[in-house]
C-alpha cells in the first residue's frame, strides 16, 4: 500500500527567538529539493540540537497531515508540512493506522517504526501554545519515529510504501495510551514488551513498570 507524502524535510540547527529568548533548535524543517541520502542516523543535512533527538532509533520522524486538524483552533497560519519538525508529512498514517514495527520503503531506503514521538516544549514555544505538549500527549497524536533498516537515496517526490505490517499490531494509539493516559494497564504493558521492534529504552521503561505492578499484586 502506498501513502502519499506531502513533503520530505530536513533542517539545520539555527538560533531562533522563542518567547523573546534566543534558542538553538533544529525544529524548523524545509523541503528537500534534490536526491537525499538516508543513512542509519537520518537524512543527510538533518541536524538535531538535543541528545534526546535523532539517533539510530529516531533517525526519521513522521507526522500525518490528517492530524493537523486537531490543532487548527490553537495554531494560526498553520504550515502545510513539517508543522512539528517532522521529516515526513504523510496523508493517511494517523495514530490508529500505524504500528510499532511496521516496515516501509522510502525511495531506496527501508525504515521501521520504533516508538512514538515525545512532544517537546520547543514546539509549544514556537506556536505560543503553552498547553500544546499536554494536549498532544493526551490526544495520542504525537507522530512517530523510525529506524533505518536499509540505507539509500530518497527523492523529493518519493512515496511511503508499506512492505510489512508488524504482527503484534501495537499501534501508535496503544503506545501513547500506555505512555500517557493508562500507565498501569497490565494487558497493554504485556503487549508492549512483546513487540520486538520497540526501541530498547521504551521496552525497558514498560518492562520495569510491568514488573512493579506484578510485584504489588
Amino acid at each position: 500500500m502506498n501513502y502519499e507524502i506531502v513533503k520530505i524535510c530536513t533542517g539545520k540547527v539555527e538560533k531562533v527567538m522563542l518567547n523573546g529568548k534566543p534558542k538553538k533548535t533544529g525544529v524548523n524543517k524545509y523541503p528537500i529539493t534534490e536526491t537525499n541520502y538516508l543513512s542509519k542516523m537520518g537524512f543527510e543535512g538533518d541536524e538535531h540540537e538535543y541528545k534526546g533527538h535523532g539517533g539510530i532509533n529516531k533517525a526519521v520522524c513522521l507526522y500525518d497531515k490528517l492530524d493537523y486538524t486537531l490543532w487548527q483552533d490553537y495554531i494560526h497560519d498553520m504550515p502545510d508540512y513539517a508543522m512539528f519538525g517532522e521529516n515526513i508529512t504523510t496523508i493517511g498514517l494517523t495514530k490508529d493506522r500505524i504500528a510499532i514495527g511496521d516496515i516501509f520503503k522510502l525511495g531506496e531506503a527501508v525504515i521501521q517504526v520504533t516508538e512514538g514521538r515525545g512532544p517537546c516544549n520547543t514546539i509549544a514555544k514556537k506556536y505560543k501554545v503553552p498547553s500544546l505538549v499536554k494536549m498532544m500527549s493526551m490526544s495520542h497524536a504525537t507522530g512517530c519515529y523510525f529506524r533505518v533498516l536499509q540505507e539509500g537515496y530518497v527523492q523529493p517526490d518519493s512515496n511511503l510504501i508499506l512492505l510489512e505490517r508488524d504482527p503484534a499490531n501495537f499501534t501508535l494509539e496503544a503506545f501513547n495510551t500506555l505512555l500517557y493516559t493508562d500507565k498501569k494497564n497490565v494487558d497493554l504493558l504485556k503487549h508492549a514488551v512483546s513487540v520486538t521492534a520497540l526501541s530498547e529504552d521504551q521496552r525497558q521503561t514498560f518492562q520495569q513498570r510491568l514488573d512493579r505492578l506484578q510485584d504489588n499484586q
